[in-house]
């Protein structure tokens, strides 16, 4: 079947099963939670895929205006994406890290923090979509309990309990729009509020104490990408801090938009593999 066919029908069955959610009303950001994202430093990790890069940049733009945001180039070779990031860092002032080759999610996230000033850090991926009351909801969490030392989002991919199904099934589907409507569904809904607790929360939108990022050094560096979550909430745990599920809280994510495109499903498949095998084999040697 041709694909412009496929991409036809992919939008109409996106249009039917999303009707119930506005695809054109504009969600404007109260000044509580544009405040709440000042406490917060973005490291957002890019590498190409400069369509889904633009959503997640102007997401940031609308819905983190006090952040402190900290893009790393991680060495993308498509001239679109290069000029997206320039773009954006312009108009906004956030800071840029460029790598010359890639280094690596780990390694981005290093680059980044390095240069992080604010009291939490979010680890951000670059084909996510960021709702304007996720900020309050993580600065609560971690005001009101000092043993909290990771909070993650509900989400439309993860790997964790975090996904929420309905989200799942139409990811690509919802424009920004839909979204942010859903969040606020979501945000209302009693039955999503509170913490659950993890051990360990998807690191696609990975929100961590600064300080405590220093203290464990940040990410395994044996870790390039996969995995490297796991492992530093393991550490993280091994210090005595909680680590939470903020249910009320989201944040969309399209998922492996960005190392699909290099090393397809199964080369990522195979990288999560590696990561699991190196995990199992450096606690077990610790017993």
């Amino acid at each position: 079947m041709p694909q412009a066919v496929i991409h036809w029908m992919r939008q109409l069955k996106g249009r039917a099963v999303t009707r119930d959610l506005p695809r054109d009303r504009e969600v404007s950001q109260s000044p509580e939670d544009a405040l709440a994202s000042a406490s917060v430093s973005v490291v957002v990790p890019i590498r190409d895929a400069p369509s889904v890069t633009r959503r997640c940049l102007t997401s940031l733009e609308k819905y983190a205006p006090q952040s402190e945001i900290i893009l790393v180039d991680d060495g993308s070779s498509l001239a679109a994406t290069r000029e997206l990031i320039s773009q954006f860092s312009r108009r906004n002032q956030w800071t840029v890290v460029g790598h010359e080759r890639a280094l690596g999610h780990s390694a981005s996230c290093a680059s980044g923090a390095n240069l992080a000033t604010r009291p939490y850090l979010c680890l951000l991926n670059s084909d996510t979509v960021v709702t304007p009351w996720c900020w309050r909801l993580f600065e609560k969490a971690f005001q009101e309990d000092a043993s909290i030392g990771v909070a993650g989002p509900s989400t439309s991919l993860s790997g964790t309990v975090q996904t929420l199904a309905r989200a799942q099934a139409e990811r690509f589907y919802w424009n920004d729009s839909q979204v942010q409507a859903f969040a606020r569904m979501l945000l209302d809904d009693c039955r999503w509020s509170g913490l659950v607790e993890m051990d360990w929360v998807s690191g696609f939108a990975l929100v961590i104490r600064r300080n405590l990022w220093e203290k464990l050094g940040g990410f395994d560096t044996n870790l390039a990408d996969y995995g490297n979550e796991v492992e530093l909430c393991k550490r993280v745990r091994d210090r005595g801090y909680r680590i939470v599920w903020v249910r009320g809280c989201y944040v969309h994510h399209l998922g492996r938009q960005s190392y699909k495109s290099e090393i397809g499903d199964e080369g990522i498949e195979a990288r999560i593999r590696t990561a699991h095998q190196y995990f199992s084999h450096k606690y077990s040697t610790h017993k």
